[in-house]
């Protein structure tokens, strides 16, 4: 259920697990200058559309779409909409308080590890560990990924520049759209994602705890069909 701040403005959770609470909010110009939040966990912030500011103890931090920031467990905020409307997500990690720091440390895809692959998938890793495996992925037009789990984490998987046209299998079922506000897949669940697009299509993936081993890579046996 959406809790509403306005007319055009308001917040939901997404997902909630013992691992991840994911809030997406939507916040309006021209409503309530100021939003006033706090987290009780270790968090990450980012914005899919619009420009955001934010401020914490005096220090402002400006973040536009595809942009993401750092945000600590009981770090007092306000959230200011600088465009029209804005679009964020919230990913809160679940029983974590590592973090000392109370200000908010941008980071984006451009300013992160890229590796790029033979099949034409690039990565924008995030270096910090702590809470877990951050990544901008890219997918090559008509590209479809092979099966694979993660066997002791979850994976929130949010689409960017959304136009439907990224999709998702279970278990080799039938393809679903992954919703503009994405998908959490548990642990354990074979999963392959296929861009059904005639261009690249770029998605966050964040998959906590941080993976100890890589994907694990489902074999089929198609013998048995």
């Amino acid at each position: 259920m959406k809790a509403t701040l306005g007319q055009e403005s308001w917040q939901h959770i997404v997902h909630h697990s013992e691992s991840l609470r994911v809030y997406e909010i939507q916040l309006s110009m021209n409503e309530h200058a100021n939003h006033n939040v706090t987290f009780p966990y270790d968090s990450l912030v980012t914005v899919t559309d619009g420009q955001i500011f934010l401020e914490s103890e005096g220090e402002e931090t400006s973040l536009k779409a595809n942009q993401a920031a750092w945000l600590s467990h009981e770090q007092a905020l306000k959230c200011v909409a600088v465009s029209d409307i804005a679009r964020l997500f919230v990913v809160v990690f679940v029983g974590q308080t590592k973090r000392e720091k109370k200000k908010c440390e941008r980071f984006a895809s451009g300013t992160e590890h890229k590796h790029k692959l033979n099949s034409g998938i690039t990565y924008w890793t995030v270096e910090n560990k702590e809470f877990g495996k951050i990544e901008w992925i890219m997918l090559p037009a008509q590209h479809k990924e092979a099966d694979y789990y993660f066997k002791s984490s979850e994976q929130f998987i949010l689409p960017l520049n959304y136009d439907s046209a990224l999709s998702i299998t279970f278990d080799q079922k039938n393809a679903q759209v992954i919703p503009k506000s994405g998908i959490v897949v548990t642990k354990g669940t074979s999963r392959s994602l296929f861009n059904r697009s005639s261009k690249p299509i770029t998605y966050l993936s964040i998959t906590t705890p941080y993976p100890s081993k890589s994907r694990v890579i489902k074999v089929h046996d198609h013998s048995k069909a």
